[in-house]
């Protein structure tokens, strides 16, 4: 059964208001690297809902809400607060009572409209600053009824701009494989940020791994057992169609799309251990990066595209290694424990994350590209593995495993905020973080 057309087209975006910061925007301006500053108390009341399922009205500004939190940038404002309803006549000429809403203590308020015609909606949504009495930004998006969350994600990023200047992350995705609910073998899923919107990508009854995201966000590469011999996989999910690209040597991973999407990095085994490929989407012929004694797996490429992290045991057991691709030689960069896997390269180009057994049990370590300030950031009373950078470079995704159970959990770049993503499926794994779209 082939899994059901993924489009990224549906959500048609119409600009209803010029994005103009105000003249006091200073005033409001949050530092999102000061952490423990000052938070912004911001009102998020019910929207009004103009026809259609009246529901509608609360859930968006909550998925706001909960984005917002996130951040710990922001406090909302409780609801039995308000002094003013949002009404019809607020989206005409009635402005807002920024009076009644400084009583409170809210410096910025959110408010929406909601009209639902047959299976879509449209949303118009504006962030006011509460002190100077000026609207922040407005938007109106049309879309889908089921699509109401990325809706309202669309907008939480917006807001977040407006303080910070810093471009939102909370419509990305996550890619990860599971265990389905029946049947065998493991499928790959995506699922949003809030852990909601759980997607299935494949769909084969196989064994699916390894999911990686091309640079556009559009593109899924992937390991698939479907015919018996792993092959890696790319899917187009705007189209829903996929192609083989890997079909070469025996056993074979993706590791990553090169910056420009040009081509995959790749380990393939051919007769003997693995090695590091260099495939090209389209054309030439694949090329060897890394390959020696031991084998050399797990690639992941840095922002500018000119180094590769990599695990090699060519010292005796696994470890994380990087290479200057143009050149010859390689790094150990890892020193944490006998045994390390799994590197992620952050957006800024920095740091890098890698999972290793420490004291019988696997956590997730970060550490400079030269080998320095390694930094222990997650463990616990279970296996913390295979970490993935947002694309901010604020936040890791990574599965959480103890006696049978596993899940998809957050954390924050410096260890100190966290939360579970989504635990709904066994044996979940090899979660990818989407790029922004």
């Amino acid at each position: 059964m082939r899994a059901p057309s993924r489009r990224f087209s549906w959500l048609v975006f119409a600009l209803a208001f010029l994005l103009v910061p105000a003249a006091g925007h200073a005033i409001l301006y949050i530092d999102i690297n000061a952490p423990g500053g000052k938070r912004m108390p911001i009102a998020l009341p019910d929207f009004v809902a103009a026809s259609g399922d009246p529901a509608l009205a609360s859930a968006l500004p909550k998925v706001i809400a909960d984005d917002l939190a996130m951040t710990s940038l922001f406090d909302v404002i409780p609801r039995a607060a308000y002094l003013e309803k949002i009404l019809p006549a607020h989206f005409a000429a009635k402005p807002l009572s920024f009076p009644d809403w400084k009583l409170i203590g809210a410096e910025a308020v959110v408010i929406g409209s909601v009209e639902m015609k047959g299976g879509q909606i449209t949303v118009e949504m504006r962030l006011y600053d509460a002190t100077l009495g000026n609207m922040m930004a407005g938007r109106r998006y049309t879309g889908p009824s089921g699509r109401f969350r990325l809706i309202a994600h669309k907008f939480a990023n917006e807001i977040l701009y407006a303080f910070t200047g810093v471009r939102g992350i909370f419509d990305t995705e996550i890619a990860f494989t599971a265990r389905p609910g029946t049947g065998k073998g493991k499928e790959v899923y995506t699922v949003g940020l809030d852990g909601q919107d759980i997607r299935k990508v494949t769909e084969n009854r196989s064994f699916n791994l390894f999911p990686r995201w091309s640079p556009d966000g559009r593109t899924l590469a992937y390991t698939s057992f479907r015919t018996g011999a792993p092959v890696i996989y790319l899917r187009n999910l705007q189209e829903g169609t996929e192609r083989p690209l890997v079909r070469f040597g025996n056993t074979k991973s993706p590791g990553a799309f090169t910056p420009s999407g040009d081509a995959l990095y790749a380990s393939v085994s051919v007769g003997g251990d693995s090695d590091i490929y260099r495939v090209p989407l389209h054309g030439s012929s694949a090329e060897k990066i890394a390959g020696g004694w031991g084998i050399e797996v797990s690639p992941a490429v840095s922002p500018d595209g000119k180094n590769i992290a990599f695990v090699s045991n060519r010292g005796g057991s696994p470890q994380v290694y990087v290479k200057d691709i143009a050149a010859q030689g390689e790094r150990r960069i890892s020193h944490a424990g006998g045994y390390a896997t799994s590197p992620a390269w952050s957006p800024a180009g920095d740091r890098i994350a890698f999972t290793a057994r420490s004291g019988g049990k696997f956590e997730i370590f970060t550490v400079n590209t030269d080998g320095s300030d390694q930094r222990l950031l997650v463990g616990g009373d279970g296996d913390c593995t295979d970490p993935s950078y947002s694309p901010d470079g604020r936040y890791l995704v990574y599965t959480f495993q103890k006696k049978g159970y596993s899940e998809l959990k957050i954390i924050s770049n410096d260890g100190r905020w966290g939360r579970s993503l989504y635990s709904g499926l066994s044996g979940v794994g090899s979660p990818a973080w989407s790029p922004r779209r």
